[in-house]
């Protein structure tokens, strides 16, 4: 049979994320792109996850943002034997900011910036060693910018301006100790939201979406984008509001879409009504491990507010997900999946409570 459709799998890794989207109908059978890695710990989840589906080569691989939920396990991953794969794309600081300037800068903040520092840190040790590791395997490390194209993908964001303009924040030292202080607000706030959850006199259960600032990493998440006939796909990684008024801004009619990619497993700092109203998708799916805040209820509510069947890789039950459209490889190991939090309903009207 030949096969003309497409798949995507998010591989249950918690609240980490690596997905597979395999493009269909190419002269070699498939395109295959690895859309991040999982943590430093994952890779072998992930590589057992490819040899199951008899994936020995990827066309491309991609580290969205090089937080350590989304690049650590791409490290081992790519110097591993089980797998060959064409081009790496991620973004890499150091072309774009002199990287002497950013760690004085870096070093200067760690005092007024403590958490954002050592993240950031983090993230540049994180890029240097997948930089290192592919060019161990005499790759070229690509840099997905909007108007890239990766394979069947279409990178819509960030813009290249975008992005280093998310870098020189990191040399505000002001702008940095705001940010901290912003986000310690927000961490406040929602523990009052938690201790008073059930009580909807204290809080409305859909405010707040998007209101807490997004760190410019997350911001720098690729964003990607494709199509299989009339329906559209949309790939968010951790991009934050502002990331994502940006690629609704530069592609308006990229609107209700097929499927989509819940940005940052599910937290309420990622996404607002606004733009859940805008993307609109059937259906959406979201990694994460089924705490508070990884999905948060509000933003699970509000896709389910638009007619969104929400899937997360943590219900009923830690599961792959898969999602394909057209014709493909049939899995009869699989089974129909439950959309989030309807288990709950499906039990209450079987007890009759």
């Amino acid at each position: 049979m030949a096969y003309d459709g497409l798949e995507v799998d998010m591989i249950s890794l918690g609240n980490a994320d690596s997905i597979l989207v395999t493009q269909w109908g190419y002269p070699t059978g498939a395109c295959r792109v690895l859309i991040d890695g999982g943590k430093s710990g994952d890779a072998d989840k992930v590589l057992a996850f490819l040899a199951q589906h008899k994936v020995s080569y990827l066309d491309h691989i991609i580290c969205s943002h090089p937080h350590e939920d989304h690049g650590g396990g791409l490290v081992d991953l790519i110097k591993s034997k089980e797998i060959s794969f064409g081009e790496i794309w991620m973004h890499l600081p150091w072309r774009h900011i002199d990287e002497l300037k950013l760690n004085v800068y870096l070093g200067l903040g760690s005092n007024s910036a403590k958490k954002i520092v050592s993240i950031v840190n983090k993230s540049l040790e994180t890029t240097r060693e997948i930089e290192s590791a592919a060019k161990a395997k005499g790759k070229i490390v690509y840099e997905p910018f909007q108007g890239k194209k990766i394979g069947f993908l279409h990178v819509l964001g960030p813009r290249q301006e975008f992005y280093e303009q998310l870098l020189m924040d990191f040399t505000d030292l002001e702008k940095l100790s705001k940010m901290e202080e912003s986000m310690k607000q927000y961490q406040n706030r929602v523990l009052l939201e938690d201790i008073y959850e059930n009580s909807p006199q204290m809080f409305n259960a859909s405010s707040g979406l998007g209101e807490a600032p997004t760190e410019p990493e997350n911001n720098s998440s690729t964003v990607l984008w494709t199509r299989h006939n009339t329906d559209q796909l949309l790939f968010t990684a951790d991009a934050g509001v502002e990331a994502l008024m940006e690629v609704k801004n530069s592609y308006p009619l990229i609107g209700n879409l097929s499927w989509m990619q819940i940005p940052h497993h599910g937290s309420r700092r990622n996404i607002n009504e606004e733009l859940i109203n805008f993307f609109k998708p059937k259906t959406a799916f979201v990694s994460a491990d089924g705490t508070k805040k990884h999905p948060r209820r509000a933003v699970v509510d509000a896709f389910k507010k638009v007619g969104t069947a929400v899937y997360s890789t943590h219900y009923p039950s830690s599961t792959n997900k898969w999602f394909h459209l057209g014709a493909v490889p049939l899995r009869p190991d699989y089974s129909n999946a439950i959309p989030l939090y309807d288990a709950e309903g499906r039990a209450a009207l079987i007890g009759g409570v």
